[in-house]
Order: C-alpha cells, then sequence, then structure tokens
C-alpha cells in the first residue's frame, strides 16, 4: 500500500460502497467576470495499485478513454501567464459552498460513510485547524538537499492563456488571503468544505490560434531572491499521485523551469487525467510522464527517459485544461502524494 495516498473508511465498509454512490454538488449559475485568482507570488516576475473506495473510482490510464481530446496538444507559448490576486467579484456563483459534501463524505439512511484521506506532500487534513495551518506542499519534505528550494515553494497557482491572446478564466472557490499572508488558500480550503481546493473555469479563445486553456497547480522549488525559477530533484518520489475530481479530462504536466521549457519547446512530459466527476485517485510512475511529440527531439529527452528526466529538473507540477472555445468546467484537488511505498 502507497503511504502518499490512503483512505480509511470510518464505519463498516460494505455500507461505505452502497452509500457513497450519489454526489451531491451546489448548483452553478455562472462564471465570475473577475476571477479570483492565486500566482506564486505576486511580486515575483512569471517566467499503480490503489483500494477502490466509495463513488471514487481508481484506475490506470492505458485506454482511450483517458486521453483527452487529441487536438488540446498543450500551446507552444513564450511565457507563463500566471495571474495574480483580484479583487472578489461582484456576485460570484461557487461551484462549491462550505456545505458541499464530496461523494466520498455522504450520509445515507443515517449510516456514515465518512472517509479519511491524506497526502504526504498535501491534504488539507493534515494541516488544517492547527494554530498556524500551513497550506502549501510540502516539496521539500523527501530532498536531501532543502537548499534546492526557494521562495515559494510549495505555494498553489492559477494560470490562463492570455500570453498569446487568449480570454479564459479560472478562479478559486473563494477569495485568497488571510492575515499576515495575501496568498494563502486557506479561505479557499473552507469553502470548499474543508476538503482541499476547488474552483471553476471558462475557456475563451479569443485571439489564440489554438485551444484556450487553463492550469491549476503548485511550485515545486520555488524561486530566487530575483524572482528566477528554480528547479529541484524529486525523483525519490518515485512518481505523483493525485485525489480529484475534473467536469472535463486534462494533463499532469511537468514543468522544468524557463530555460528548459524554450529547449523542449513546450512539449512537456504529462500524462492524462480522465473526467471524473465522482472523484478518482491516480498514481503515475516518472515513467509514465512523455513529451506529446510536436516539440523537437532533444538529446536525454526521449519518451523513455523524458519523465525521470523532468523528475530530476522540476520547477511546477500543474494540471492543464485545454478543450474547445467556450467549455466551462469545475475542478476539485483534495490530495497530493509521492508514489513512495
Amino acid at each position: 500500500m502507497n503511504q502518499k495516498l490512503y483512505m480509511a473508511s470510518a464505519g463498516v465498509f460494505a455500507l461505505a460502497m452502497l452509500a457513497c454512490s450519489e454526489s451531491v454538488d451546489s448548483p452553478v449559475s455562472g462564471t465570475a467576470e473577475e476571477p479570483n485568482v492565486l500566482m506564486a507570488d505576486n511580486d515575483l516576475p512569471s517566467s499503480s495499485s490503489i483500494v477502490e473506495l466509495s463513488s471514487f473510482s481508481v484506475d490506470t490510464p492505458n485506454s482511450s478513454a483517458d486521453v483527452p481530446n487529441s487536438s488540446a496538444e498543450v500551446p507552444t507559448i513564450s511565457s507563463s501567464s500566471e495571474i495574480p490576486v483580484s479583487s472578489s467579484s461582484s456576485e460570484p456563483s461557487w461551484l462549491y459552498s462550505s456545505a458541499y459534501i464530496p461523494p466520498v463524505l455522504c450520509k445515507i439512511g443515517g449510516f456514515g460513510c465518512a472517509v479519511s484521506y491524506s497526502g504526504d506532500l498535501w491534504s488539507p487534513e493534515t494541516y488544517y485547524g492547527k494554530d498556524e495551518p500551513d497550506d502549501d506542499v510540502k516539496t521539500s519534505s523527501f530532498a536531501e538537499d532543502k537548499s534546492q528550494f526557494g521562495i515559494n515553494a510549495g505555494k498553489w497557482f492559477l494560470d490562463i492563456d492570455t500570453a498569446d491572446g487568449g480570454k479564459s478564466t479560472i478562479q478559486w472557490a473563494a477569495p485568497v488571503g488571510v492575515e499576515g499572508d495575501s496568498t494563502s488558500i486557506l479561505p479557499v480550503v473552507e469553502e470548499c468544505g474543508e476538503r482541499g481546493v476547488c474552483g471553476t473555469f471558462k475557456l475563451d479563445r479569443g485571439d489564440l490560434s489554438y485551444d484556450p486553456f487553463v492550469r491549476v497547480g503548485f511550485n515545486v522549488a520555488g524561486f530566487d531572491s530575483n524572482g528566477v525559477a528554480l528547479t529541484a530533484d524529486v525523483s525519490n518520489w518515485t512518481g505523483i499521485c493525485l485525489m480529484y475530481e475534473a467536469s472535463q479530462s486534462a494533463i499532469l504536466v511537468l514543468d522544468v523551469g524557463d530555460s528548459l521549457d524554450q529547449v523542449l519547446k513546450y512539449d512537456l512530459p504529462n500524462v492524462p487525467l480522465a473526467r471524473s466527476e465522482a472523484g478518482s485517485v491516480k498514481c503515475f510512475e516518472w515513467s509514465k510522464f512523455k513529451r506529446a511529440g510536436w516539440g523537437p527531439s532533444v538529446e536525454g529527452w526521449d519518451d523513455d527517459v523524458a519523465g525521470e528526466m523532468a523528475a530530476r529538473h522540476l520547477s511546477k507540477v500543474y494540471i492543464q485544461f485545454q478543450e474547445r472555445n467556450g467549455t466551462e468546467g469545475k475542478f476539485h484537488i483534495f490530495a497530493v502524494g509521492t508514489n513512495l511505498d
């Protein structure tokens, strides 16, 4: 059993399996025009075997059903378009409210099927409720050399396609920031029922020549004092695990920093993430991450080693939603973990 993501049922397992087949979602009435968003830092330049539980599905992405729209390839962009924190929208309509109950936490007929789940890199259960709660992903936890990690390592961010003319929007479920930390996502965690981070997005092609996209992810190594993105060797994670819900298919991408991104022409190692409105837990070894193939051939970055190479030079990890113009969607990330046994 992997230590990075685990589930322990509270109550009778058989009852939990039956009771958790129904999702309770809050309705969506629209997308805010001025999203509440979070970047790595406002002052910095942008640069398997899991046991199935409840309604969460656990599978390996080896079928065509797991592959996102083939036309939605990762675009070649010249720079990051991470977006700063904005003021709250006049009338935001959040997909998830504090009353939202994920499928794995449902209660039917008086029988609870509450589930405890945690990731060894990040889970709100691990940090929420402490005197000094910490909402950062613990990217340096397993590193032998912690000097690789700088400012804002482990910080969550949102990213959009404005660099080349896109007009897509993505927003957290609540305005970010608490006293003393303007980038804290603890308000988001609270709004998402203290069960992860969630939000909504709308894709708008604008002047793009390719399908629009949005991203949600976290910095691995962070930045140096000059705002330059750092990379870190996290190959000892052996891979990465994710517990999530998503209304659209996506890809999970390993970003290797500005310099290497440009060498690879932004054809970065990635794996497909299937649409999952009931929830999924997926674990991927580094070797499963492949480049799409439309970028240049670069020595040392062939498909059989691209994922392992990226893990030695990892700057960010993010989920990218890229679909046809006008697509709207929602996401909920419950936990992030290594692939360690």
